[in-house]
Parts: structure tokens; C-alpha cells; sequence
């Protein structure tokens, strides 16, 4: 649709031109200058079509659906994860992913259960865990990879578009900003421990 749109404005463009050129070199009579100032209207009114159209490719583009591969370190604590998540603004159907190397996860087992997504909404996500990243950069000296990712759109046309996925430039980057993450991961263990001093404590007292 916006290669159509440009060739008719191209189309239309040079039509118009060329219709004032050969007006210009004709017999100059008063109909003929009234035909030039219509077409160099026209030509006018190309040129400033021609931005409009780009603005608006780049509404339409931000308006499609966009879902993308990448790995996860900060969503959890001590883990990474290969997520999928859909950065545009419209709903992607039928998500199919094609690796031309899967990514394989700490026991060596290729992670194909995102290959396949039936549907993602707008900043929704799917994720599977592959392992802990310390032990997963010792035995992979590159985890980077390439593949396509097809799709349909809300109007059931078909999207194609090449990827890239990496995680090699976490290797030697702080993976958490901060400290809350580890914090919330230890509370977690809070009541496990509240249960252990509970069973310690009725331990002493059956033995009084």
C-alpha cells in the first residue's frame, strides 16, 4: 500500500511536469496560462503530499504489532530467560519463530517452546527459563542468534522480519540496577524460616 502510494504520486508528478514543460514551449495564449497554473498546483500539492504519506507510514508502523526475541536477566532473580514480547501497539497472531541456530539452555537442550505462539497482545509476553547466567556464559562462548519472526496482523496480513537475539553484552555488565530484586527473592524465604523456628520452638517445649 505505501509503494502504491508513492508510485501514483510519482506517477502524478512527473505527469505534471512534464505537461508544464510542453506548455511552456507551446504558443503562450490565455487558456495556456490557465492550465499552468493549474498543473504547477498540482505539482505543488504532490510535493506536500509526499511528507504527509511518511507521517503517516510512521503512525501505521507504530500502530502494527512487533513482537520480538530477546533474553531476560532482571525479571528473575538468578535466572535467564528467552522472552518474546510484543513492543508494537496492535495484536500479533499466529507468531512463528525461525532460528537459524536455536538457543540451547544449561543442560544443552534446544529451546524451541516459543517457536509457536498463537497469540500476543500489545506489551504482553511469553517466556521459558533456560538456566542460570553464570553457567550459561561459561559453557556458550557466544550466545548470539539470528532468525526471522512471521506474524499476522489484526487484519490477517502476513508480517516477516529478520532478528536479532544476544545476550553476549551481559557478560561483563551489572545485570541489576539495584538491590530490590535480591531483597524481594529473600523475603520470599521468610515464612519457610518463621515455620522452621515455629517446629524448633514446639520441639523444646514437648521436651520440657
Amino acid at each position: 500500500m505505501k509503494a502504491m502510494s508513492r508510485i501514483l504520486l510519482a506517477v502524478v508528478f512527473f505527469a505534471a511536469l512534464g505537461l508544464a514543460v510542453f506548455l511552456l514551449r507551446g504558443p503562450k495564449e490565455k487558456e495556456t496560462w490557465a492550465t499552468l497554473t493549474a498543473v504547477l498546483a498540482v505539482i505543488a500539492a504532490v510535493i506536500s503530499a509526499w511528507p504527509s504519506i511518511r507521517v503517516l507510514e510512521i503512525q501505521e508502523d507504530a500502530n502494527r504489532p512487533c513482537p520480538t526475541p530477546y533474553f531476560d536477566l532482571t525479571s528473575r532473580y538468578g535466572l535467564l530467560l528467552l522472552r518474546v514480547k510484543n513492543l508494537g501497539a496492535g495484536v500479533a497472531y499466529d507468531v512463528r519463530m525461525s532460528w537459524k541456530d536455536h538457543p540451547r539452555n544449561e543442560e544443552g537442550e534446544k529451546v524451541s517452546s516459543l517457536d509457536v505462539i498463537p497469540v500476543l497482545m500489545p506489551q504482553g509476553s511469553a517466556s521459558v527459563n533456560i538456566g542460570r547466567p553464570h553457567e550459561l556464559f561459561r559453557k556458550y562462548p557466544s550466545m548470539r542468534y539470528e532468525g526471522t519472526v512471521e506474524f499476522k496482523d489484526i487484519g490477517g496480513r502476513l508480517i516477516k522480519r529478520e532478528f536479532v537475539c544476544s545476550a553476549d553484552e551481559h557478560r561483563s555488565q551489572l545485570v541489576h540496577d539495584d538491590e530490590m530484586l535480591r531483597t524481594l527473592y529473600d523475603l520470599q524465604k521468610v515464612p519457610e524460616k518463621l515455620a522452621e523456628i515455629k517446629t524448633a520452638i514446639e520441639k523444646i517445649r514437648s521436651a520440657e
